[in-house]
């Protein structure tokens, strides 16, 4: 059912977004469209404005705390500091103060600050963490501060991937369906075939690799993945092991279950390492390899695959704008004798339990994801947005984001469970003892396996 759901959700989307990117009668359509959007603006405009007037004659200085883990980020953190900064002078009696914390390390920190009592107003959120949230009642309710249109407005998928049982955990955001990225002028150069399954994945990029200047040192690698033990690994492999028919955890006969004992997991693993470090696809120094240091090599002309959401494009051509014209996605390849999946995730923001101006709160958010933000934030992150609207807008001819577009028709939900992040964890433990430490496989996933199961007795 969830297949179903995501694939009938982008598909509208991608439909939509065809017709307007086509021909004269296409721009009819947007200018209908525009017409439409102006009138319901204006009356938007309207009554934001007697909002304005009426907190502004109040004399009430309203301080609000905002934890975006994107601020760190050198392609979101300046955009982001312009948006709070234009919200503030469309209300001045509200004073924001920006907090950055890197995304590795926002559990932690939202566990301690809640533990101390002392929670932001506004914090990141993402899927793996919100059902741990709300068993630690840090979050408040976000549907009907954010309100029926605005909902309304949003993809159904995305919406339905932030709400444990009937309640709104956070605001989405960012559209974190993963596919692969590539060097789609190399492909061409040489002819290859986009591969489908992994086994054709590890041919391409062998080919791929190359010593380019005859010096006995390889200068262009096939591809690349993070193998660091913090989020940005684990949540990939998280991703690369459905691929496998392998699951951290789902659910089974109303039951939530994991797969870190199983042989499809085994295989998902095993493919991994082998990937990163016995095929010679991919650089040296894999455990250190984390997303920086990964997209700097594809923006370096070093990697010619990565996989991820689309926000790789934004730090890429930022570090590169040269970069821009060369690259593409397609769809996550797959084990053989399998059907593709991938999975889609969002990221967002929460409005704490004890802020104490949640109004005004979803005020700022709602003004962050309207269409012009979302638009002007794909252009300069490369992030995808869930409003419907600006949606439609960016991937109509876009041929930057077909892969992900194309990955509509199979990818899922991620369940909701509050140990999902030790579960990742414990991956990342797992294949960081094989590589740096040389315990073998079978060892290493029969210490996962067992922590695996602890985990779950807890949850």
């Amino acid at each position: 059912m969830k297949k179903k759901v995501v694939a009938l959700t982008l598909a509208v989307v991608i439909a939509a977004a065809s017709v307007v990117g086509c021909g004269s009668g296409a721009q009819n359509v947007s200018d209908n469209t525009g017409t439409a959007s102006e009138n319901a603006g204006t009356e938007a405009e309207d009554a934001k404005a007697e909002t304005e007037v009426s907190a502004t004659d109040s004399g009430e200085e309203i301080y609000l705390e905002v934890m975006i883990t994107s601020l760190n980020d050198s392609a979101d953190g300046p955009f982001l500091l312009e948006v709070i900064e234009e919200f503030e002078k469309m209300h001045p009696n509200v004073h924001i103060e920006p907090i950055a914390v890197a995304m590795n390390d926002l559990y932690t920190q939202l566990l301690t600050m809640a533990t101390a009592g002392n929670l932001p107003d506004v914090f990141t959120m993402q899927d793996a963490y919100m059902a741990k949230a709300v068993e630690m009642e840090m979050v408040t309710d976000m549907t009907d501060l954010l309100g029926e249109e605005w909902l309304d407005g949003t993809l159904p998928v995305a919406v339905e991937g932030c709400k444990v049982d009937d309640m709104l955990v956070f605001m989405p955001w960012q559209n974190n369906t993963m596919a692969m990225i590539y060097r789609k002028d190399l492909f061409e150069e040489k002819n290859l075939g986009i591969p489908e399954t992994w086994d054709e994945f590890i041919e391409v990029a062998k080919t791929l690799t190359e010593d380019l200047d005859g010096d006995g040192t390889i200068d262009r690698y096939g591809a690349t993945f993070c193998g660091t033990r913090n989020d940005s690994a684990e949540s990939r492999f998280q991703t690369l092991a459905m691929t496998f028919d392998a699951w951290l955890v789902k659910e089974e006969n109303g039951e939530m279950i994991t797969q870190v004992d199983s042989e499809q997991f085994k295989d998902a693993m095993e493919f991994f390492i082998d990937a990163a470090v016995n095929e010679g696809i991919m650089p040296d120094g894999f455990v250190e390899t984390g997303y920086s240091e990964s997209y700097t090599m594809c923006a370096a002309d070093q990697a010619c695959m990565f996989f991820g959401a689309s926000n790789v494009f934004g730090a890429m051509f930022k570090a590169n704008p040269e970069m821009r014209d060369k690259w593409g996605s397609f769809p996550m390849p797959h084990a053989e004798g399998l059907e593709p999946i991938t999975s889609f995730g969002t990221l967002g923001m929460s409005i704490s339990s004890t802020s104490e101006h949640p109004e005004m709160a979803a005020e700022f958010l709602k003004f962050l994801t309207n269409k012009e933000n979302s638009i002007a934030w794909n252009e300069v992150t490369g992030r995808l947005p869930c409003q419907i609207e600006a949606l439609d807008e960016i991937i109509a001819g876009n041929e930057l984001y077909k892969g992900f577009a194309d990955s509509s028709e199979f990818a899922v939900l991620l369940p909701t469970f509050g140990g999902t992040a030790e579960l990742r964890d414990i991956s990342g433990e797992c294949w960081q003892t094989v590589i740096a430490e040389g315990v073998s496989l079978d060892e290493a996933l029969e210490t996962a396996a067992s922590k695996a199961e602890d985990v779950m007795s807890k949850y």
